[in-house]
């Protein structure tokens, strides 16, 4: 009878443990999908560095489904063999984005749409500009960890100047209260591009 008791006891003792564990997950918030965000952009563009700015907008149209607009803006000035270089770059996403998977604090998304992008560098000795408009497909996953603290990562597959690459990001957003947070993360484009951004964030 004791091995039978005992084993019950371990079991309902496991039960309490999960049962806590379960109720703590769910007093956290889900993840913030509704939001204004601007963010300052320092950009590694083939090896110049370039600073700039960017603007992100997420607007629920229902409890799955939402829009994702992210424009990047970088630019600088810098110096090739005594050649003065003005060098300029524009990206925007335009995207529909349907929450796939939600388990209390974690969210699963995937999105689908258009991205522009915009290549501009004058010099004393010529001038090059290049834009192009593609689609574009993101699935991520966002999680709540604490009541101040958020973690998103997500992957996107951009199809764009007749040529194909994929975008990792991670990063991470602290709230000061409900309403607003910052945030910093960082994208490698790809083997030659990457960005790192801090934003602050109104949510909504």
């Amino acid at each position: 009878m004791k091995p039978f008791v005992t084993k019950m006891s371990v079991a309902a003792v496991a039960i309490a443990a999960l049962t806590t564990t379960a109720q703590a997950q769910q007093t956290l918030q889900q993840p913030s999908f509704d939001k204004l965000g601007v963010s300052y952009i320092n950009y590694d563009l083939e090896g110049e560095t370039l600073n700039g700015a960017g603007l992100q907008f997420n607007r629920h149209i229902n409890q799955d489904w939402f829009f994702d607009v992210n424009y990047i803006y970088a630019t600088d000035d810098y110096t090739v063999s005594g050649v003065d270089v003005d060098a300029t770059a524009n990206t925007l996403y335009g995207n529909l984005a349907f929450k796939f998977y939600q388990m209390n604090n974690m969210v699963a998304y995937a999105s689908a749409g258009l991205v522009y992008s915009e290549i501009d560098v004058d010099s004393g000795v010529g001038s090059f500009n290049e834009d192009d408009t593609g689609w574009n497909a993101q699935i991520g996953m966002r999680t709540r960890i604490t009541d101040v603290f958020e973690v998103d990562a997500n992957v996107r597959h951009v199809d764009i100047y007749d040529d194909s690459d994929q975008e990792w990001s991670i990063s991470g957003q602290y709230y000061i209260t409900n309403e607003f947070s910052l945030g910093l993360g960082y994208t490698l484009v790809d083997s030659d591009n990457s960005y790192v951004a801090l934003s602050g964030n109104f949510h909504f």
